[in-house]
């Protein structure tokens, strides 16, 4: 049997002021094609399908053209649990009935973790992203013991243990920060610190632990595994990461990773102004422009994202005469008002704030602004 490893999907992740879903339907459009190429059986998911518990209604729309294609139309099943980026409860609305179309959604953890048996000679264990108060209250004869979330992953482990069938290849579907894992940028939740991480040795006795949450893809252990995010979602480290998905044959256990070529790849440029504005090649991707020879601010940032759309953050250089200038995010302009953006402007052209009477005399004029566009 193939199995097809991915996660990390985030859906609705914001792009600037705008959102990654022209590179993410590429990926999936890739992902239908290699499914059908390589007569894949089904595949597993290991959570973060959308970037917010709160998705979008185009983040929604996406997700489900997604497993309508996967579940409907190609008729491959699907095994998807529920990151800590995602809500649970609406993630897995209608489980029971969405099996019957072949999608098997694990929102929570439940006591005795139900496999699903794909073929005769394999069983998915789904394990979503939970905390240790949630074991304990599963497993109230053992709380005194579970100290820990690594305490909490080897009770659900060893239980799953107690009761699966040795001649079948079993394999854990889990959304975790394993101990030795390789953070990008983009890792948010997992870069708060160590007190969500355990070791691969709760691990122990599954054929295949297909992980999610990590975004680099990375062997944790020859058998256990992080696909990656399918796409890149960070600069710095990550836009020099090849994403993509797993393959596994689980006949020989072989894993094979398999690249997903992006719509819009992630740049870091560091140059000159005239140097930067003559890259005509770099208009279609998603940029980090770092100018070294003029200071970053809105001026120069609403120039550049006139010549690079697709620009997300741009640094120019210091006022210090050491040091490094601080970046700007294009969506910072979004949550800016007039009156943020008048003080920015003062403060970038006249190094100063403005006074009570300038703050008064502003707000008067934009009250007087909005007057004329009503009439």
């Amino acid at each position: 049997m193939k199995l097809l490893h991915t996660s990390d999907w985030h859906f609705g992740k914001p792009a600037g002021l705008g959102t990654y879903e022209e590179n993410q339907r590429c990926f999936l459009d890739q992902l239908y094609e290699l499914i059908q190429r390589e007569k894949v059986d089904a595949v597993l998911c290991a959570g973060d399908v959308y970037d917010s518990g709160l998705a979008n209604a185009a983040a929604i729309e996406l997700y489900n053209d997604a497993v309508t294609q996967l579940c409907g139309r190609l008729k491959v099943p699907m095994v998807l649990i529920a990151g800590n980026h995602d809500s649970a409860p609406r993630l897995s609305a209608c489980r029971e009935l969405l099996r019957g179309a072949g999608l098997y959604v694990t929102g929570r953890l439940t006591r005795d973790v139900e496999p699903v048996l794909l073929g005769d000679d394999v069983a998915v264990y789904p394990l979503p992203w939970f905390n240790r108060d949630e074991v304990c209250a599963l497993f109230p004869e053992r709380r005194q013991e579970i100290r820990s979330l690594e305490t909490a992953f080897q009770v659900v482990c060893g239980h799953i243990r107690e009761t699966m069938d040795p001649n079948r290849r079993n394999i854990i579907l889990s959304h975790a920060y394993v101990v030795g894992a390789e953070l990008s940028e983009s890792d948010r939740s997992a870069r708060v610190g160590f007190a969500s991480a355990v070791s691969k040795d709760v691990f122990e006795g599954f054929d295949y632990v297909a992980l999610g949450h990590i975004h680099k893809p990375q062997a944790v252990a020859p058998h256990i595994r992080y696909s990656g995010s399918p796409l890149k979602y960070s600069f710095g480290a990550e836009e020099r990461q090849e994403k993509g998905v797993v393959l596994l044959d689980t006949d020989t256990m072989e894993q094979t990773f398999v690249p997903i070529v992006p719509r819009r790849d992630h740049i870091t440029l560091r140059d000159t102004y005239e140097n930067i504005i003559c890259r005509t090649d770099l208009t279609e991707h998603y940029l980090f422009l770092d100018v070294t020879d003029r200071y970053a601010g809105l001026e120069l940032m609403a120039d550049l994202q006139e010549r690079f759309p697709w620009m997300l953050s741009v640094r120019g250089k210091s006022l210090e005469e050491t040091g490094e200038g601080k970046a700007l995010l294009v969506e910072e302009l979004e949550r800016m008002d007039e009156m943020d953006i008048m003080k920015k402007f003062m403060a970038e052209n006249f190094q100063y704030e403005p006074t009570p009477a300038q703050t008064a005399l502003f707000q008067e004029i934009l009250a007087w602004s909005e007057e004329e566009d009503g009439q």
